[in-house]
């Protein structure tokens, strides 16, 4: 609505001013549901550091310290904002971004090669079954399609997810109207995630 307003002019000034008052109210409610949680993600990265396999490993320990430094950067705005501490504001958000992004990146890591892992599994069931062993591609990828959705929910998410801190850094440029739908599809999946728990990528 913001975007399509800002486009089109339809009572531009009030309506804007309006919208962007409502998206920095939640942006701020969201600062304060993650109060604490910065720990929780150094607790898992303590636990996700014994992984045998080396690339899961490394994928989701490096991206829990990153949320858990996100978190904490989050975290310092908020203080700031409420004039509790003093930082520099646009350098702490920069900050936030940032570790957002090596999250994101990492989280696209981690759902690729598990997917890749899936595939050949599958695969190979494939073929140990003699009377089944001509299966084309489409049906491999529908077999762990339904075997772990939770994957292909984690990976969607992620990619709709990666473009907002891209964005706030200034590396890319998209519309308003396009960072606002992958904020949307990213929130969504994330309510999915919490309202059906088998469709959330577990810990290992």
């Amino acid at each position: 609505q913001w975007y399509q307003r800002r486009v089109r002019g339809i009572n531009a000034e009030y309506g804007i001013a309006k919208l962007k008052q409502l998206q920095s109210s939640l942006s701020l409610a969201r600062k304060y549901f993650g109060l604490g949680k910065s720990v929780d993600h150094i607790r898992s990265a303590s636990v996700s550091i014994y992984i045998d396999d080396p690339i899961l490993r490394y994928s989701i320990t490096l991206s829990r310290i990153s949320q858990a430094f996100q978190l904490l950067f989050d975290n310092a705005y908020l203080l700031s904002s409420l004039g509790l501490i003093r930082f520099q504001s646009d350098k702490v958000q920069a900050f936030t971004n940032k570790f957002w992004l090596y999250a994101d990146l990492l989280n696209l890591i981690r759902a690729c090669y598990e997917i890749q892992r899936e595939v050949q599994h599958q695969r190979e069931r494939q073929r140990s079954n003699l009377k089944n062993y001509e299966h084309s591609n489409y049906e491999t990828c529908r077999a762990v399609v339904r075997r772990r959705p939770d994957l292909f929910v984690d990976l969607i998410k992620n990619l709709a997810d990666v473009w907002l801190p891209l964005n706030a850094l200034q590396i890319t440029q998209h519309s308003p109207g396009l960072v606002g739908l992958c904020g949307t599809i990213s929130s969504l999946l994330g309510a999915l995630t919490v309202w059906d728990r088998s469709l959330k990528l577990g810990t290992l």
